[in-house]
């Protein structure tokens, strides 16, 4: 996806008030991938599409977009709007389109934003997993060490993409959903533990 001149002001403004810092950025792959990500507010799709010069797509809740305004603009850095309470089939046809068109989406697993105060990743709904099966894509798991504030820089991993393909080209049950959502979450946990040591050492030197 490439923005247009106002598209890249905007995000311009919004880096330097919520300016972010990726490590392993070298992790994300070409081509289609899902990047899972833990989820604190709206300015992580901000920082997520400082990750790559290939502007991710992002999966978010339908009632985002109930503001034309708003709808607008979301969907011109490529917001996907889905309804969370019910399947809804547009919005996996759509995301579905784009991974087999080489696009990557950003989808929040967690399901709604992390609203604990702790940096503890929340429970992981069936989804991500799902849509890189049947797009045979990679998963690539994406850490934020804690939530965005106006001019804290943002750190954030990219950890190893890995794939699900014991799971490809059959039928999966709700069993193995919970047992794929337990390796994304367990994916992400990893590179949790990564950026806390690789913040230590920083701050450690500094």
């Amino acid at each position: 996806m490439k923005l247009k001149l106002w598209q890249k002001t905007l995000l311009a403004i919004a880096n330097f008030l919520y300016p972010c810092k990726f490590y392993t950025k070298d992790n994300l792959p070409e081509g289609n991938a899902i990047i899972v990500c833990n989820h604190f507010s709206v300015v992580d799709c901000v920082h997520m599409l400082n990750v790559s010069k290939e502007r991710p797509y992002f999966l978010g809740k339908k009632e985002a977009f109930e503001n034309k305004f708003l709808a607008k603009l979301f969907g011109s850095y490529g917001g996907v709007p889905i309804d969370r309470n019910k399947p809804d089939m547009k919005a996996m046809l759509t995301i579905l389109k784009l991974l087999k068109s080489g696009e990557k989406v950003v989808i929040y697993p967690e399901g709604t934003r992390n609203k604990t105060g702790t940096n503890e990743l929340q429970e992981i709904k069936g989804g991500a997993g799902v849509f890189a099966i049947r797009a045979k894509c990679p998963i690539v798991p994406i850490m934020m060490l804690n939530k965005p504030k106006l001019f804290r820089k943002t750190k954030l991993i990219v950890g190893k993409p890995f794939y699900l393909q014991d799971f490809y080209d059959r039928k999966i049950d709700n069993h193995e959903v919970e047992i794929i959502d337990n390796i994304v979450r367990d994916k992400m946990l990893e590179q949790q533990k990564i950026l806390f040591e690789l913040v230590k050492k920083y701050n450690a030197r500094s």
